[in-house]
């Protein structure tokens, strides 16, 4: 899938739950970045997805998403498991960006997790790489809700010190699961 695709993929997953909240924009505009989207492509992509009828929404994904991945034959198991195929890390990794764009604004939606389960399905992506996945990102979640709580304190060396863990943890368990899909390359 090329990275005007993977952006398409991402947008279209952002507006199935109706809405695209702020939070979502924010990571959408980080992950363009990453794919070298430049800013115009970006708005153009953003235009074209949003003139997509709503209930077309999954009919366009399920396009994206490209054919099933098959593993029935030991020759592609092997090319796959020696990551000659190439495949299996770029779909983990998208994977992972919807999950992080699902729980971006604090609401998983039911529309966003069908869309994970059915690409997770559809990629072949394992039962432990997504529940590694979807920890991750409840395990970030938290941080930011407890994160909230903190800057409601009064301010002190003791809230400075505990936002300056909280980051670190959300940090260290970003850096996790990169770390995860990093390997998933060799």
């Amino acid at each position: 899938m090329d990275q005007t695709d993977q952006a398409k993929l991402y947008y279209l997953y952002m507006l199935s739950d109706g809405e695209a909240s702020d939070k979502e924009k924010e990571l959408f505009t980080t992950i363009c970045k990453e794919l070298s989207i430049d800013a115009d492509e970006k708005k153009s992509i953003i235009k074209e997805c949003e003139n997509i009828p709503f209930d077309n929404i999954f009919d366009e994904i399920k396009e994206l998403a490209g054919k099933p991945v098959e593993e029935n034959n030991e020759i592609y198991k092997l090319a796959v498991a020696l990551s000659m195929f190439g495949n299996s890390d770029d779909y983990a990794s998208t994977l992972w960006n919807l999950i992080n764009l699902g729980y971006a604004d604090t609401k998983y939606t039911y529309e966003e997790r069908e869309i994970v389960d059915f690409l997770k399905d559809h990629w072949k992506i394992t039962e432990d790489l997504y529940q590694e996945m979807i920890d991750v990102a409840e395990t970030c979640l938290a941080l930011e809700e407890h994160k909230k709580w903190v800057e409601g304190l009064e301010d002190s060396a003791y809230k400075d010190e505990k936002m300056k863990q909280i980051k670190k943890d959300i940090r260290s368990a970003q850096d996790g699961i990169k770390i995860t899909l990093a390997e998933l390359k060799f």
